[in-house]
């Protein structure tokens, strides 16, 4: 492990900023914060006037850079990890949308034996984004494989990860699915509401029984009714429950982005990409989930009928799109959005925060929000 001490940074702590403060890495971990540390046999980084921020964790990212997660490729994950680490993500969670069981088992496979070896971007696990959905709200997954797993079948799927199934998202109306959101709950997997066509009642019947998250709020659920919430009216009351924003433009209004924060409590927000492998190649055709699709101004499209199929949104964007549309919202929170509340879905105690002990996964960025710098575990892995 490589020791390094990032100088004279403005530093964000769990307890607030602070300025012209060092951070030395050492092992893997933060060793020490403060003014004038020794950097004695220390590799020395530059931060005066640079951000110092605990590294982005996405928790909602399918692929990058060409590969897909679902395609249960090791050299695809490893070019999603590295990708990621440009945008000053240093943890994900490899997330498999509806596809069939036996090529979600192999794509689980891949996850267990990358794990460990990622150039980049660390997986911190899996998020099952399907097939407990409802068809009505299916998005641009894939209907003829929605059903709700049985408890033996989630066993059986984070087995062939070795345990690293971290959440899992499902509609709770569809038959089946509170069956198998207790038996996540139990397993310690974390459970979110999605691609749902919930009512409110349904909504509050998931949180009682565990669900404490929700994904891409506002897209593919149910409408915000003034006389039926459904999901997005919960979510946005219940300060339990953590809300996804894909902060694009495309997915949510400015607007949008600016009142689920006003909205939510301090972390209760989670920056997501949902990306695809359209993240970081260039506007054209391609294909996703086996479904003909279009990169084109920012957003990617379904060709026949233009809607929406995930992202091209690089998490550090987001950061930045977020604190345009949101002026009432401190650089502090929309920096936790996107590190320390992303964190606390998958009760990620050890990352997400930069303080002594932590995992030394830190992102520098330049004033305006730009990445500069990412380290995974202490090690530098991109550098602008």
């Amino acid at each position: 492990m490589e020791r390094t001490l990032l100088r004279g940074g403005r530093v964000l702590t769990p307890e607030g900023w602070r300025d012209d403060a060092d951070v030395l890495l050492e092992r893997g971990a933060i060793a020490q914060i403060g003014r004038g540390l020794a950097d004695a046999g220390a590799r020395r980084f530059d931060a005066r006037d640079r951000i110092v921020a605990p590294g982005f964790i996405d928790v909602h990212v399918h692929g990058a850079d060409g590969a897909m997660c679902e395609a249960g490729e090791d050299e695809g994950l490893r070019r999603i990890s590295a990708t990621l680490a440009r945008f000053g993500v240093t943890g994900f969670l490899a997330t498999l949308a509806t596809i069939p069981l036996a090529a979600m088992a192999r794509a689980l496979e891949a996850v267990a034996r990358v794990s460990g070896d990622e150039p980049g971007a660390r997986i911190l696990g899996v998020h099952l984004e399907g097939p407990c959905l409802n068809p009505l709200r299916a998005g641009a997954q894939a209907v003829p494989h929605m059903r709700a797993l049985t408890p033996a079948q989630l066993d059986e799927l984070d087995g062939r990860s070795g345990g690293r199934v971290r959440l899992i998202t499902l509609a709770p109306e569809v038959d089946g699915a509170m069956d198998l959101l207790r038996h996540a709950v139990a397993r310690g997997i974390a459970v979110s509401v999605g691609h749902s066509n919930a009512t409110e009642a349904q909504m509050k019947a998931a949180i009682a029984a565990g669900a404490g998250h929700v994904t891409h709020l506002f897209n593919a659920m149910r409408e915000l009714h003034h006389r039926e919430p459904g999901v997005p009216g919960v979510a946005l009351t219940e300060d339990a429950v953590s809300v996804e924003l894909i902060a694009d433009g495309h997915h949510l209004a400015p607007r949008v982005v600016d009142l689920a924060l006003r909205c939510k409590p301090l972390d209760k927000a989670v920056l997501v990409s949902d990306a695809v492998a359209a993240l970081g190649l260039p506007d054209g055709d391609c294909e996703l989930f086996g479904v003909p699709c279009r990169i084109e101004g920012g957003a990617v499209r379904l060709r026949e009928g233009g809607q929406l199929a995930g992202s091209c949104l690089r998490l550090d964007a987001a950061v930045r799109n977020t604190r345009a549309w949101a002026p009432g919202a401190s650089l502090e929170r929309v920096l936790r959005a996107a590190s320390t509340a992303a964190a606390a879905v998958v009760r990620e105690s050890a990352c997400g925060r930069l303080q002594p002990g932590c995992i030394a996964d830190v992102v520098v960025l330049d004033a305006d929000l730009e990445v500069v710098a990412t380290f995974c575990r202490g090690c530098l892995v991109w550098e602008r």
